[in-house]
């Protein structure tokens, strides 16, 4: 809540209480014959019961009009006091032109309190505090739970009440400046002090119930006109009664003459009507000075973001709702050879002719994993130019503009294309050797062996297995370079998955350990497309890293379920588990745990990491669920359903983040 709300409301709550408590301490004094409570000073006259009444009733409806939604109870009984306070304002009035103030209603209470009737020089009736309560009581029942027509009506009945209340004050506070008699003073006024601050302040209080609405929603908001009204509204209202209470004193201390009264009145109004203009003009001027202020910095940071957007090592234009250029940088200009000044509010489609929003056009289906869409752009000469398209929202707009950053991705051609020509050179020029070395490494091993020279057969095994480590860390490199490059091709049938682990299990998995696994399957599902070469290697990945880290004899739980439109696949061990941050990275390219390394000093981490790349390939997830010495579970989903791509054209590109 805003701090000027808050403060309003606490001052409509202090007025619907200091209006109930000064109606009830007056009728008190009347009970009473207390002199000091009828008229709330020694000073002042006494206020007429019928008046003290209706501060009462007033005070009271404002309190129960207070919350934003009040229970039905409290909103029938503020209604039938906010009228029981207007009629008895109307009642009021009429016996003060009938009777002269002298019967009806205060008649009544005087007898009932025993009295007799007022004191000399008694209280003549004030039409104005009945005037002031027949239009506070209906614009007290109009504040019904914020309706903003209802409340059109009520500031404008407050509005009447507050004027002719201030009547009254002015009529009280500036009488003696055109009456030539001295005294008595406070006797000789109609509406009394106390009377007219009081149903002032509980017209404030009414304007006060609602402050996000009508009137006061004026002062209270944040804007020009608010800023304005809150500094002059209450100097211009507040203004005359207080230079006349001045004059007024100065004027019974003897220090003002009668005749230089008002002379000084007018010279001091006018002076207090340049003043407020003044204070108009030195406010205007603060605000136009935040405002210029405002406008520097918002100048400054736009010139910071064009910078930015200018410097940027990438080609990026910002693209309107209606797919129109409205900036380019310089990057963009000499991608694609076109000066900015032509590109500005052309369409988009000058640089990339397929759109921003269209599919990709680079021939391998759309591309996600590095955040944008492979596209062809098109520069000024008619050439093309590999795109990646990143698309984000102008912060702050409303019309669809957004920034697009086209990337030049030739380079990545390039290194992909040096990639595939690595991959090459490892395929022809490395395995090779190593199947030569293999053979020639058997060949000695069974030419010692037929000469029975122990030692130096087990040498000759040493290098088989060697070359046999090196091979498999060859095909691991391989596997993932393929999978990396997007070149390989999913070759997907349909197969029956839980007779496909139970066929893993039975193929992949020592003699001497199978009897640790166990299968479980859930009901029958329906033959899964997949690859099935390469998903029995992500299985034995899985199983292998089981037997390995978890302890010896413990058992091994296999287990097949369907979730939603995917068949998941869970290996869990008894091993010792593990740690956060090895769960976190254990898919990333060449990471391995600390008992990985400590176990298996020759592998590479792209065990899992190839894993993971197969199941994504086959738009599934693989993830791990541990906690220290619980054990560990491995899962891994594929749908149950081929993607819409027909399977012998669908590629891997599926990339590591």
């Amino acid at each position: 809540m805003p701090r000027s709300t808050a403060m309003v409301r606490a001052l409509a709550r202090s007025s619907a209480a200091a209006s109930c408590m000064v109606g009830l301490l007056v009728l008190v004094g009347w009970a009473l014959d207390v002199m000091v409570l009828k008229s709330m000073g020694a000073a002042l006259p006494a206020m007429r019961p019928s008046a003290a009444l209706g501060l009462m009733l007033g005070g009271a409806a404002l309190g129960l009009r207070l919350p934003a939604t009040p229970g039905l109870f409290r909103h029938r009984l503020g209604t039938a006091l906010a009228l029981a306070t207007a009629l008895l304002g109307a009642v009021s009035l009429v016996d003060g032109v009938i009777t002269g103030g002298n019967g009806g209603l205060d008649a009544l209470f005087l007898r009932a309190f025993g009295e007799q009737g007022f004191a000399p020089p008694g209280v003549a009736s004030s039409p104005l505090t009945a005037l002031c309560l027949m239009l506070l009581g209906p614009a007290l029942a109009l504040v019904d739970r914020g309706h903003p027509q209802r409340l059109s009506w009520s500031d404008a009945l407050v509005a009447l009440a507050l004027m002719a209340a201030l009547t009254g004050l002015n009529s009280f506070l500036l009488g003696p400046l055109v009456t030539p008699a001295a005294a008595p003073f406070f006797q000789e006024r109609s509406m009394g002090l106390h009377t007219t601050c009081v149903l002032m302040l509980l017209g404030v209080g009414t304007l006060c119930a609602r402050p996000e609405l009508g009137l006061m929603a004026r002062l209270t908001r944040d804007t020009l006109g608010g800023f304005v009204a809150r500094r002059l509204v209450p100097v211009t209202l507040l203004g005359p009664p207080v230079l006349g209470l001045t004059l007024v004193l100065m004027h019974l201390t003897g220090g003002l003459s009668h005749d230089a009264k008002l002379p000084l009145f007018a010279t001091v109004v006018a002076a207090g009507g340049a003043t407020l203009v003044l204070l108009a003009a030195r406010a205007l001027d603060m605000l136009d000075t935040e405002r210029m202020r405002a406008t520097a910095a918002l100048e400054a940071s736009e010139e910071r973001f064009r910078t930015f957007l200018d410097t940027a090592p990438d080609p990026m234009v910002v693209v309107d709702g209606a797919g129109r250029v409205r900036f380019a940088n310089a990057e963009a200009e000499r991608v694609f050879g076109y000066r900015r000044e032509a590109l500005l509010g052309r369409e988009v489609e000058l640089l990339v002719p397929e759109g921003l929003h269209g599919p990709s056009t680079a021939g391998e289906g759309p591309e996600r994993a590095a955040g944008g869409r492979l596209v062809s752009g098109q520069r000024q000469d008619g050439t093309s130019v590999p795109l990646e398209v990143r698309l984000s929202p102008l912060e702050g707009e409303d019309d669809a503009t957004r920034i697009a950053i086209l990337r030049d991705v030739t380079e990545r051609r390039d290194l992909e294309k040096l990639r595939e020509e690595y991959v090459g050179l490892i395929s022809h020029d490395l395995r090779n050797p190593l199947n030569t070395i293999n053979l020639r490494a058997h060949l000695l091993q069974r030419a010692l062996h037929e000469r029975k020279l122990e030692r130096e057969g087990h040498m000759a095994q040493a290098i088989i297995h060697n070359v046999e480590w090196m091979s498999t860390m060859i095909e691991e490199l391989l596997e993932g370079s393929r999978l990396e490059s997007g070149r390989v091709t999913l070759r997907r049938e349909a197969h029956d998955l839980g007779r496909f682990l139970a066929e893993v299990l039975e193929r992949d998995v020592p003699p001497d350990a199978r009897e640790r696994f166990r299968l479980h399957l859930a009901d029958p599902l329906p033959p899964v497309p997949m690859d099935a070469a390469r998903l029995e290697r992500v299985v034995t990945n899985l199983l292998t890293n089981a037997i390995k880290y978890s302890p010896k004899g413990t058992p091994v739980d296999v287990r097949l379920a369907a979730v939603h439109d995917h068949a998941v696949v869970s290996v869990t061990n008894q091993g010792t588990g593990l740690s956060p941050r090895d769960a976190a990275r254990l898919f990333d390219k060449y990471y391995r745990t600390e008992d990985g390394r400590s176990q298996d000093g020759k592998g590479l981490g792209l065990g899992l990491y190839i894993s993971r790349l197969i199941v994504e390939a086959h738009s599934g997830h693989i993830w791990v669920e541990s906690e220290p010495d619980r054990g560990v579970t491995f899962f891994f989903s594929v749908p149950l359903e081929a993607p819409s791509a027909p399977p012998e054209s669908q590629p891997l590109r599926q990339r590591a983040s």
